[in-house]
């Protein structure tokens, strides 16, 4: 929804489909980013990392994998079920991982992992920041979101009263989770740094900063999807 002059407007199908590919895009950026910079990921794609790790599989399996289940749990904790949200909702999982493969593999081709860490720490910074503000994005504009921020929009609008932090903290503890799981077995850990620390603490925070300074007008609406 757009909010201008006291009044609420709903968003046209040209706005959602703009605002969708500018945070995909921003998203799957930043998660290559952080990827390429071996400093820290985002704990969800920290997870997928360590299962490929411990496994052998490719990561673009993991994140396949937990975009679909996670898509069938959003809409028992929604309590109704949306056949075209849950497409959605594998859609972006779907195309979130190709394009994130796309990015790592192109910043890694850049020699970002060549250079000395104090250079690829405010790169993955840089990486984790931009996640928050393309997450802030798509899910105000709540037409089609990837499944975990899906996640963390019914959490906090239906479970922890608006509070993004609690709401994204929640959802990254399952993944650090599985990650410790992995290390169990495996006795190994990839993809855990500085930046996944920065994410778990910080990214509700910079959700709801986004909320107030990136687009603006562009406000929350109904989460059901059917707004």
């Amino acid at each position: 929804m757009y909010y201008i002059d006291g009044q609420f407007y709903q968003l046209g199908y040209k706005q959602k489909i703009s605002f969708f590919f500018i945070s995909l895009i921003i998203n799957s950026f930043g998660n290559g980013l952080s990827v390429a910079s071996a400093m820290g990921s985002a704990p969800w794609t920290a997870s997928a990392a360590n299962l490929a790790n411990t496994t052998g599989w490719q990561i673009s399996v993991f994140l396949a994998i937990t975009a679909i289940s996670v898509a069938f749990l959003n809409m028992w904790l929604a309590m109704h079920i949306n056949w075209v949200r849950l497409l959605g909702n594998v859609f972006f999982g779907m195309s979130f991982s190709i394009l994130v493969g796309v990015f790592s593999n192109y910043f890694i081709s850049l020699g970002i992992r060549q250079l000395d860490w104090w250079w690829r720490i405010p790169l993955d910074l840089f990486g984790i920041w931009t996640i928050g503000v393309a997450i802030s994005i798509y899910q105000r504009v709540n037409w089609i979101l990837h499944p975990l921020d899906d996640l963390t929009n019914i959490l906090r609008f239906d479970y922890f009263r608006g509070n993004a932090s609690k709401a994204q903290m929640s959802n990254f503890a399952v993944a650090i989770g599985i990650s410790v799981i992995c290390f169990i077995i495996s006795q190994q850990i990839v993809a855990l740094g500085i930046g996944t620390v920065i994410s778990f603490m910080l990214q509700g925070k910079n959700i709801a900063w986004a909320d107030r300074h990136i687009f603006k007008r562009l406000v929350h609406g109904d989460i059901t999807g059917q707004s």
